[in-house]
């Protein structure tokens, strides 16, 4: 069976959309009605959220809830502040969850269902980088952003990263609507971050803090480069919260928690030529694979065929069956064809490759994309008018809760 929970990025989903859903109270607005106009979006309980004036989301990529846990003695600020353990998108990558933070919607409505996907006309494309030819970006990132609802409100909607991420297909497809504040440093994203605040005027801000993925995917998430990178986010967080005015509210999250794997611990697909002669493309990432079958391959068998493989190391399904499982949320069938025929999963600390791979690719140390719990887990931590509050609360019950709980039949050996 695929690892299927009640939460499967549901929590991550319900998060701007509450912080939307503070500021609209602490402006005298009904909150229900502002998002009723984005349908699909997770509708929190607005008698557990307090009235507040500006909403800042900040997220860090790759802290995930395991990862800050087994170095908090290194980030003091981001461990004195109340948290609980809520649950990414599946695939557990990037593209994906960033989506899902600002559109209130899961992978399986999204669209960007994983990292390597098949779009219909240019083939297997990355979601980060590949948009060139993708002129219809909406159909292919077929969620609004919820931006545009912060500002109906009366709200200003900025969004605060590097100079680097200012332009480009995946900044169009998930910050349209939000204005774009640049800063190179840490510092200088949470510098401009309290300037706005200082302001006084409603503000949705998102904070987007890469550097900590960076370091994990070179060094891996255990490495004295990483500790570096948390240490200097903690202290500029902690700068930033001893100056936040009483009426802001701060969301501390991470799109994906990582995993390091060895040199030792890199699988290679094809070494299995019996059963990777019917694969014709590999998409997804080494620990989210997407086999897409030559013409006529039985799915089915070849599923099978896997998991006698390679059962004990990774969950394997049919595209129907992964599906089916209900871990991206509810898949339409344009959606579905994005992912491969076959989806092989990392269950042990393994990371799957081809010789057709770039060997760059192969010096990867921390990675993510499955769903092991130090992957899937990523923290939500309170902060500024929200500790305290029912703000967690509020995000666990929105409705609805469970976008993504059904459980459904996968391929084991």
């Amino acid at each position: 069976m695929l690892p299927t929970t009640a939460d499967n990025g549901a929590r991550l989903a319900a998060i701007l959309p509450s912080g939307i859903s503070a500021v609209a109270l602490g402006l005298g607005i009904d909150p229900r009605a502002a998002l009723e106009t984005a349908p699909g979006v997770p509708i929190p309980d607005a008698a557990r959220l307090p009235a507040i004036r500006s909403f800042v989301m900040i997220v860090i990529d790759g802290l995930g809830h395991a990862n800050l846990q087994a170095r908090k003695g290194h980030a003091p600020a981001l461990a004195r502040l109340p948290k609980r353990r809520i649950e990414t998108v599946a695939p557990s990558t990037t593209g994906a969850a960033l989506t899902t933070l600002t559109t209130g919607r899961l992978p399986g409505a999204h669209g960007l269902i994983g990292y390597r996907i098949r779009h219909p006309e240019l083939g297997l494309v990355t979601t980060l980088k590949d948009w060139q030819g993708i002129e219809d970006r909406a159909a292919w990132q077929r969620a609004t952003p919820l931006f545009g609802i912060a500002r109906a409100i009366g709200a200003r909607p900025v969004a605060i990263g590097r100079p680097a991420h200012a332009t480009g297909g995946l900044t169009e497809a998930i910050l349209t609507g939000a204005e774009y504040l640049p800063g190179q440093r840490i510092e200088d994203r949470f510098a401009v971050a309290s300037q706005l605040l200082r302001g006084g005027d409603p503000i949705v801000a998102y904070l987007y803090v890469d550097e900590l993925d960076k370091a994990a995917h070179e060094h891996g998430w255990q490495s004295d480069a990483w500790v570096r990178w948390l240490e200097r986010v903690d202290g500029e967080l902690d700068a930033f919260l001893r100056t936040l005015p009483g009426d802001v509210g701060v969301v501390v999250t991470a799109d994906h928690g990582i995993v390091d794997v060895g040199p030792h611990q890199q699988v290679m697909l094809d070494a299995h030529a019996e059963l990777f002669a019917e694969v014709a493309e590999v998409g997804g990432e080494p620990r989210f694979r997407s086999l897409f079958l030559r013409d006529g391959a039985d799915a089915e068998a070849v599923a099978r065929s896997w998991a006698e493989a390679e059962g004990s190391r990774a969950w394997i399904a049919t595209r129907d069956e992964a599906v089916a499982s209900g871990c991206f949320g509810p898949v339409v069938p344009e959606v579905a064809q994005r992912i491969g025929d076959v989806v092989i999963a990392a269950r042990k600390q393994v990371a799957y490759y081809s010789s057709a791979d770039d060997p760059r690719s192969l010096e990867m140390v921390g990675q993510h994309g499955s769903f092991s719990e130090d992957e899937r887990g990523v923290p939500l931590a309170l902060a500024g008018a929200l500790a305290g509050s029912g703000f967690a609360s509020a995000v666990a019950a929105a409705e609805p809760a469970a976008l993504c709980a059904a459980e459904g039949a996968s391929r084991e050996p």
